[in-house]
């Protein structure tokens, strides 16, 4: 089967779609928070508790940077200093759903665009 010129532009307008995605693909900032004891040269008091979130798009090549920080959370009678950290890391299956999206429209349009057979 031959392709006309509009299921052409499809194919490569997907294309390049999910070629931009691939270099600018999601990513997912991992954060680890530790309470510490200031008074005790920042001694951890507690466990490590770990939460991940979505982040956003980077270039492949540049990813987000690895960082850590020491803030003040609400506890009860007062504050409390903690310490972190972040971690990110590719985001596969955001990624693959979002390849898959592209390839079931383009597929979609590949099929409205196609040209009305004729009977012999």
């Amino acid at each position: 089967m031959l392709l006309n010129k509009n299921q052409k532009i499809v194919c490569l307008v997907a294309l390049a779609i999910i070629v931009l995605m691939g270099l600018f693909p999601p990513w997912v900032c991992g954060t680890y928070t530790t309470a510490i004891d200031i008074n005790n040269n920042n001694v951890p008091i507690g466990p490590t508790s770990f939460m991940e979130s979505a982040a956003e798009y980077y270039f492949i090549f540049a990813p987000p940077s690895q960082g850590g920080y020491q803030s003040y959370t609400s506890v009860s009678g007062g504050l409390s200093p903690t310490q972190g950290s972040y971690v990110y890391r590719l985001d596969y299956g955001r990624l693959f759903v979002q390849w898959l999206m592209v390839a079931i429209v383009s597929g979609a349009l590949l099929f409205l665009f196609r040209e009305p057979q004729k009977n012999p």
